[in-house]
């Protein structure tokens, strides 16, 4: 009986450390698992990181543009403001140079050349037009006040006659009769 009170504690042991055993490998899994969610956490974080990088890398690619484009518009601004400094001292050159009369009539050709030009430089020519005479404290005539007060004002496209022949509606006919 003795041998089998010695096999019974030698199983008893045996199951006791394989119950040890388990529980170890149980702690060692447990830990390998939250270990392998640190891992995943982090792989998103560095994925997370490389996105928000790029994202910078853009945003300041997208600010050194904008710096770009801003000192370019300060450039055109100061070469504007020089260039309108420049006309109003040379319309008061002028004005001391000349007579009224031949500021007036200077004008007065300068508007009604000013009338074929595009939009942009009629609009233009109207300020330059009107700070000249304010600069010179020139009283406009009533003609040439009316010219300068339609050069801005949005005008039809021309009709042309070309070199062929073809009639484009010059004088706003419906119709031609050629014979």
């Amino acid at each position: 009986m003795k041998e089998q009170e010695w096999y019974h504690d030698r199983m008893y042991e045996m199951r006791r450390a394989l119950a040890q055993e388990q529980e170890r490998l149980t702690d060692k899994a447990k830990q390998l698992e939250e270990r392998m969610q640190l891992v995943d956490a982090m792989d998103g974080l560095l994925a997370e990181n490389s996105k928000q990088q790029a994202e910078i890398e853009t945003l300041r690619q997208q600010l050194s543009d904008k710096n770009q484009q801003f000192a370019e518009e300060k450039e055109r601004r100061q070469d504007l403001e020089m260039k309108l400094a420049e006309m109003s001292k040379l319309s008061a050159v002028m004005a001391k140079k000349a007579s009224e009369e031949a500021v007036r009539n200077a004008l007065q050709t300068y508007a009604n050349t000013s009338k074929r030009k595009t939009v942009d430089k009629r609009t233009f020519a109207k300020t330059a037009i009107l700070e000249i005479a304010n600069v010179n404290g020139l009283t406009l005539p009533q003609d040439l006040a009316a010219i300068i007060e339609c050069l801005d004002d949005e005008q039809p496209n021309p009709k042309v006659v070309n070199v062929a022949g073809n009639y484009n509606d010059i004088h706003d006919n419906a119709t031609v009769n050629q014979k």
